[in-house]
């Protein structure tokens, strides 16, 4: 059995105090100041100039299908994203949070190998490592919530000629020269900590799987999608007269997206309310402005307010009732406190899908409906292969569910969407090689990443109309990255089942990775491959099945859900 840390309270920003428990890391966080304080120490730099360093000697690797470079795994979630904030909304809430910070670090090792090296701090990250066999450099720091800030005052105490696990990885390194680094994201804090590695190192440059620091803080979140309300405000009154799918295309075109990179996809209707250096109030009217334009210019009665800088549905608040002021004005004040920009955008009845199949055996949970929200991935440089529906518990993502288009046809759903959402995917790697790609410097940045959408119907002046619209850029690694290397895995035991299913479950709190794989091989049947990704007891599990068809693969990994959370006694 794993053992989180101890518990303690934890104080949020707005005063809130919450009981830390249950956690494999503590709450303690740097604020940018501290980060900046680091390039001083490390580098004698400060962070615009790190950016400047990394831009020129941390370089993009497209690796090719099965190539062999070593790897560093370095997986930490980053504060660009708000991981911890959102873990510390939850908890505030009364909600389960999900401890993204470990499951992170854990579920990074399913990409490893025997020839790699990871690093790492939490038992469930430790567990993963030995199951695999993949080398680990234990970090120690549990104190820190972001692994780069243990890192970072790591280093700092290596400066001081201190005897710290950081001399293996050093050494690791310097021995493999062409190594990548695959990473998470590559911010800010993650930045200092490679130049520092490469000033230890003696090496010139380092090769990473992330995309350029340009992509990586300028790009990976949502409030490029949409005009901010002042922009669509400043449209012309000829404007409104277009036809619904007409004025949507002309306001996405005053997205910074498409103004920046000149980028165009398909979207639904919303805006984005910039918080940096707007006091609450303003930020509270730009709110009930987007959803007067809402219901004026679209003629729509619901939205979600959406952070743009939050992952795994995080701090979502969907199904306002754009008429209920009061409502939108109280949501917007919570907004405002944590931070960053929002989305008002347009509330979606998504289209639904049948999951599950008898053949996956008897005891197998029955099928049910879930929302099509497909997810397209950008993996080595290039669009990947298909697609993957996610499955979502709220607005938490769930897994994943492989689908080529005829999957995606055999299940019934619309051909066109999914050429729709592949063309779509096209666009957003062109337009980072495009010229105007240049000038922003994010030209050939992009590496990896997902972009999610929608499908459904919005109603008002669309109508009945089946409409299909990106919801979310998250242009770093990301959770389906599990399910296309299970995918890899299943074709080198030539596995001949196409489809393959990810699940992410609350695994019990005696729960362990190894009862989990020792489950995963007792129930896979002759042909069929299911595996055990990660456990984080209580916080997180994934599970992964392969299957003839979409359906079957679905069944698979959610009857192996069901047997590791059945009460009982564990293998």
């Amino acid at each position: 059995m794993l053992s989180p840390v101890a518990a303690s309270v934890c104080a949020s920003r707005g005063g809130g105090k919450a009981r830390w428990e249950g956690f494999f890391t503590g709450h303690r966080v740097w604020d940018e100041t501290r980060v900046a304080e680091s390039a001083k120490r490390l580098l004698g730099m400060d962070t615009a100039a790190v950016a400047r360093a990394a831009g020129e000697v941390v370089r993009p690797y497209r690796a090719r299908p099965g190539g062999t470079a070593p790897s560093l795994l370095l997986h930490t979630t980053t504060p660009l994203l708000k991981a911890f904030d959102g873990d510390l909304a939850a908890l505030l809430s009364g909600q389960e949070p999900h401890d993204v910070t470990t499951y992170v670090e854990a579920r990074s090792v399913y990409l490893g190998t025997p020839d790699d090296l990871t690093l790492g701090r939490t038992a469930p990250w430790a567990e993963a490592a030995a199951l695999r066999g993949v080398p680990a450099v234990d970090v120690g720091d549990l104190d820190h919530y972001y692994l780069t800030h243990a890192l970072l005052l790591m280093a700092e105490a290596h400066e001081e000629r201190a005897d710290t696990p950081l001399r293996q990885v050093i050494d690791w390194l310097r021995d493999r020269p062409d190594a990548v680094v695959r990473l998470y994201a590559l911010d800010v804090e993650t930045q200092i900590f490679l130049l520092w590695l490469l000033r230890r190192t003696g090496l010139a440059e380092l090769a990473t799987d992330a995309n350029s620091p340009a992509v990586a803080t300028e790009w990976n979140r949502k409030n490029h999608i949409h005009p901010t309300v002042a922009d669509a405000r400043a449209m012309p009154g000829s404007a409104l007269e277009l036809p619904p799918e007409v004025l949507l295309a002309a306001e996405q075109r005053l997205g910074r997206a498409h103004r920046r990179l000149g980028l165009t996809v398909p979207v639904l209707p919303g805006y984005t309310i910039a918080r940096t250096g707007v006091d609450r109030d303003a930020f509270v009217a730009d709110v009930l402005d987007a959803a007067t334009l809402l219901r004026t210019r679209y003629g729509l009665s619901r939205a979600a307010l959406k952070p743009a800088d939050a992952g795994d549905g995080a701090r979502i608040v969907g199904n306002l009732d754009l008429a209920d002021t009061d409502r939108l004005a109280a949501e917007a004040r919570t907004a405002h406190a944590v931070g960053d920009d929002h989305l008002l955008e347009a509330w979606v009845t998504f289209l639904t899908v049948s999951l599950g199949d008898e053949e996956a055996g008897p005891g197998s949970p029955p099928a049910r409906r879930v929302p099509v929200v497909p997810s397209g991935h950008i993996r080595h440089g290039q669009v990947a292969e298909g697609l993957t529906l996610q499955m979502l518990d709220g607005y938490s993502w769930r897994g994943n569910d492989y689908v080529d288009e005829a999957g995606w046809t055999a299940l019934g759903l619309p051909r066109d969407a999914y050429r729709t959402v592949r063309a779509a995917l096209e666009a957003v790697r062109e337009a980072f090689r495009g010229p105007q790609s240049v000038a922003d410097g994010s030209y050939g940045g992009l590496v990896t990443g997902g972009i999610d959408f929608a499908v459904g119907r919005l109603g008002g002046a669309f109508g009945d109309r089946l409409l299909v619209g990106a919801i979310d850029f998250n242009l770093s690694a990301h959770g389906a990255e599990s399910l296309r290397t299970f995918r890899d895995r299943a074709r080198e035991q030539a596995i001949d089942e196409p489809y393959a299913s990810t699940r992410v479950f609350l695994p019990p709190a005696d729960r362990t990775l190894h009862q989990m794989a020792a489950t995963a091989r007792s129930m896979a049947v002759p042909g069929a491959l299911l595996e055990a990704v990660a456990c984080v007891p209580r916080r997180w599990g994934m599970v992964a099945a392969t299957g003839a068809g979409p359906a079957v693969a679905a069944a698979r990994a959610e009857a192996l859900v069901a047997a590791l959370t059945a009460p009982g006694p564990r293998p």
